[in-house]
Parts: structure tokens; C-alpha cells; sequence
């Protein structure tokens, strides 16, 4: 079933530029991401209001925008280099956790976090009569 909506389109063209933005030199994931995301419009078409379907996108264009962190190899140093864009840097917190292994779910250890010094809270604590 083909889809059929402006409004739907311009969602998909919107997540589209977000896509060529975050994947900037990675073609194949920008085709992956366009080409999954119409095949699954096209299935799920007719138990989808218009409605459902531009949120839905919505959603996922947001996702790639804020969520995703692009990083390439870098051979000499034998470590992953960070792509951080504007749009991320403005959110705020960016934190760049490795992915959890998916067969296990567990997250690997960095080995650095023995280092950083123990956060007790009390730069947030309430002091003298504001906030708390």
C-alpha cells in the first residue's frame, strides 16, 4: 500500500536531512535508515492514522537528531573519534556510554572510572534559606 500524504512526506523528508546530517560521510547508513523506515511506513499504512504516522516520524527524526553521536576510526591512535554537532553540544548532557554488547546487554567497562573522584552531592545540596 503506498502511502499517500504531504504531511507525511515532508515528516520523511525532514527525518531524511536529519539522517544526511548526523551520517554526514556514512552513505550506507543513511540508506539503510531511509529505506527501513519506508518499508515500514508501507506495512504499517492501513493501521496508522496520518496523524500516527507523522508523529511517528517525528519521533524518530528527534531520536536522530539528539540520541545519535556519529564516530569514525581512528587507526593511528587505535580509538573512536567523536562527531559531536551543534544540535547535541545545545541539549546539554552528552553522554558517550559504548553500546551494551546485545547478546549479553551488559555494558563494557571503560577502566576509568576507578579514577574519577566519588560524587558525594554536595555541590547540589540546598544552601542557607534557597531552594529546599
Amino acid at each position: 500500500m503506498a502511502v499517500r500524504s504531504v504531511r507525511v512526506a515532508r515528516a520523511y523528508r525532514e527525518l531524511c536531512r536529519v539522517a544526511a546530517e548526523t551520517f554526514a560521510q556514512d552513505r550506507a547508513a543513511q540508506r539503510a535508515l531511509r529505506s527501513q523506515t519506508a518499508a515500514e511506513l508501507r506495512r504499517h499504512a492501513h493501521m496508522m492514522t496520518e496523524e500516527q504516522m507523522v508523529q511517528d516520524i517525528r519521533s524518530g527524526t528527534d531520536f536522530v537528531r539528539y540520541e545519535i553521536v556519529q564516530a569514525s576510526y581512528q587507526p593511528d591512535t587505535n580509538r573512536y573519534k567523536a562527531h559531536l554537532r551543534q544540535e547535541l553540544i545545545q541539549r546539554g548532557t552528552i553522554d558517550l556510554q559504548p553500546p551494551p554488547n546485545p547478546e549479553t546487554g551488559e555494558v563494557p567497562d571503560m577502566g576509568f572510572e576507578e579514577s574519577l573522584p566519588k560524587w558525594d552531592g554536595t555541590a547540589c545540596k540546598s544552601s542557607g534559606g534557597r531552594g529546599g
